[in-house]
């Protein structure tokens, strides 16, 4: 238990010291599906999307408005009282109320509030499809650089391997049993060595940089990522029939639902096109009265404002029909390009899913492919670890040349760095056809 405990706070102080936050998967994708830039980017998209279908139901509503006016005149003019014409100052006074209802616009109220909604829709569906893709992106970059930290550690060990043989082989050409040339072999072994451990080390920070960024995490800040169980259990998914499977995971994806809500808003935007040939139909309210300064009626005198107010009172119920005729052949283009439009969202909606079965029938493939990989992998490696062990003995004791030790060496390296990718591919390649069939993606 105190071994645990020393080695529990010797943990906490390295992370403290050397200010590095150690992230396991779950801990990564959380952070990228909170502060990821662009699906803070779908949010607020959807939001706007809310507010414009929630805008459109106003459409229903009457729209009430209030007119006032003063107008002030010199000369001759018709006086509003007795609409007669007259040469006199006029100031004249009118205030009115309306409401203006929509009873009829060939369904596009309903349609445009259809319309709103399916856009909501939509971006909830490109909400969905973002967050994936960072997840799939985000577990790539995590395993990549899982492996190429491996591949680093495996790199230095054959460079420590080779500056062994370097020692070994200076001693050797002193002595006079090997030639120079032998020396300058192991010399280049080991500048090529060193040449592949930078070229991993730079991947390495190109990676990190990346996944950083997917999280939208500081880039001077240091992260270690813990290393998930590479032992996989076996896959009864893979049992079942690959096409019913890909069937399966189209449905459930975003992007294909993406591209049948596209395909309904299409359908909707034909009708609105439409909607122009119908006749429009209003219904008005009104409300008003007016008054003029100095108004004085022949018979009974000066006219008091309020008076004039209460007897130029009036109240109207108005309908308006419009009928279309002629636009121009506006209309007729808008229904020509809407009809076009959703022929295309249909062919849209069937590449989408062309392309989803293709790339799920891959991974499916894939993964089957990384067990037999895996599998022959580990073979090749035990094999070639033994080979090269035999040969460097042989080495050491002059029985075969540096080219000879070479060749077995870069095979077993090669075997080497053979196994870890395929431990990793197939750890993603599991996770991901799991995670195309509705699962959380899981390393």
């Amino acid at each position: 238990m105190k071994k645990y405990i020393i080695i529990l706070l010797f943990f906490i102080f390295s992370n403290f010291v050397f200010g590095q936050e150690v992230l396991s998967f779950n801990d990564c994708l959380e952070k990228a599906l909170k502060d990821n830039l662009l699906i803070k980017s779908a949010l607020n998209d959807e939001k706007i999307a809310v507010n414009q279908n929630i805008a459109s139901y106003g459409k229903i509503l009457p729209s009430i408005y209030g007119v006032a006016e003063n107008r002030n005149s010199w000369g001759r003019d018709i006086d509003q009282n007795t609409n007669t014409f007259v040469n006199q100052e006029l100031k004249f006074y009118n205030g009115t109320a309306n409401a203006m209802f929509n009873l009829f616009s060939g369904f596009t109220v309903i349609n445009t509030i259809r319309s709103t909604k399916q856009e909501v829709n939509i971006r909830k569906a490109y909400i969905k499809r973002v967050e994936n893709e960072i997840t799939i992106d985000l577990a790539q970059k995590f395993i990549t650089i899982l492996y190429l930290q491996e591949i680093i550690i495996a790199n230095k060990e054959q460079i420590k391997s080779s500056e062994k043989q370097l020692e070994l082989a200076i001693l050797k050409f002193d002595s006079g049993v090997i030639a120079e040339s032998e020396v300058f072999k192991i010399k280049t072994q080991k500048a090529r060595e060193e040449l592949t451990l930078l070229t991993s080390e730079n991947r390495l920070t190109d990676n990190l940089v990346s996944i950083k960024q997917l999280m939208n995490f500081p880039l001077d800040k240091e992260i270690q990522l813990l290393k998930p169980k590479t032992e996989i259990s076996k896959n009864e998914l893979l049992e079942e029939n690959q096409f019913s499977l890909a069937k399966k995971a189209v449905e459930i994806n975003p992007l294909y639902s993406m591209s049948v809500l596209k395909e309904k808003k299409a359908r909707t935007a034909l009708s609105l096109a439409r909607a122009p040939r119908y006749p429009v139909l209003t219904m008005r309210l009104l409300a008003g009265t007016n008054y003029t300064d100095n108004y004085i009626d022949k018979d009974l005198g000066p006219i008091k404002n309020s008076d004039q107010l209460d007897n130029n009172f009036i109240r109207g119920l108005r309908f308006n029909l419009t009928i279309p005729v002629f636009s121009q052949m506006e209309n007729f283009s808008k229904i020509k390009t809407s009809k076009l439009n959703l022929k295309q969202s249909k062919f849209d909606t069937q590449i989408v899913q062309n392309n989803l079965s293709k790339e799920v029938l891959k991974a499916i493939n894939d993964t089957k492919t990384s067990i037999k990989k895996n599998e022959a992998s580990s073979v090749a490696y035990e094999f070639s670890q033994k080979s090269y062990d035999a040969e460097l003995l042989k080495f050491e004791l002059g029985k075969i040349n540096i080219s000879e030790l070479n060749l077995t060496k870069i095979f077993f390296n090669n075997s080497q760095a053979d196994l870890i990718q395929s431990k990793y591919e197939l750890l993603f390649n599991n996770a991901l056809i799991k995670f195309y069939l509705g699962e959380d993606f899981s390393l």
